[in-house]
């Protein structure tokens, strides 16, 4: 069936996305979670903190309220709170728990549901792949900055280019 499959698929690119983000973050030191590049960028404990805060509102009672909570800070997400590395892992493991939990509960008839999004109706399918892409960006963000601050220590996540093949 289409839409059992389509839900194993997305959390298993959900879990994907999350593996990637974690290899890439045990290699930088915890000075560096909190590192930014230049003024109005953004550092791995603020993509973090900023995920993390962003799956709880998406996906809290994700088919029966308005995915943006009002209870939300958005702005918040993005003033560095100074947790340490266990504190934003804990954090980060619990979204993407109620992530995977909100997924594994779901039925295939609800894939034909709309849900509510900033007061805009969406399918449940384009809330989901909305996240996909969402995450994806900033776990890009996340592997990038890693792979800055590593430097030489960098530890490749997929295929090694050619001169980093051993």
């Amino acid at each position: 069936m289409f839409e059992t499959h389509y839900l194993d698929t997305v959390r298993a690119t959900f879990n994907s996305q999350k593996q990637l983000a974690e290899r890439a973050l045990v290699q930088v030191s915890d000075e560096d979670l909190h590192k930014t590049l230049a003024p109005d960028t953004l550092s791995l404990a603020l993509i973090i903190q900023h995920v993390a805060n962003n799956m709880k509102s998406r996906w809290t009672d994700f088919l029966t309220t308005d995915g943006e909570k009002p209870d939300r800070n958005r702005d918040a997400e993005f003033e560095d709170q100074q947790l340490s590395r266990e504190e934003l892992m804990q954090v980060w493991d619990e979204r993407w728990q109620l992530l995977d939990d909100v997924l594994a509960d779901l039925k295939p008839e609800d894939l034909g549901k709309e849900v509510m999004i900033r007061g805009e109706a969406h399918s449940v399918i384009d809330a989901i792949e909305r996240q996909v892409s969402h995450y994806g960006y900033h776990v890009g963000q996340i592997i990038y900055l890693a792979k800055l601050f590593a430097g030489s220590d960098w530890d490749v996540l997929s295929i090694p280019l050619p001169h980093q093949r051993k």
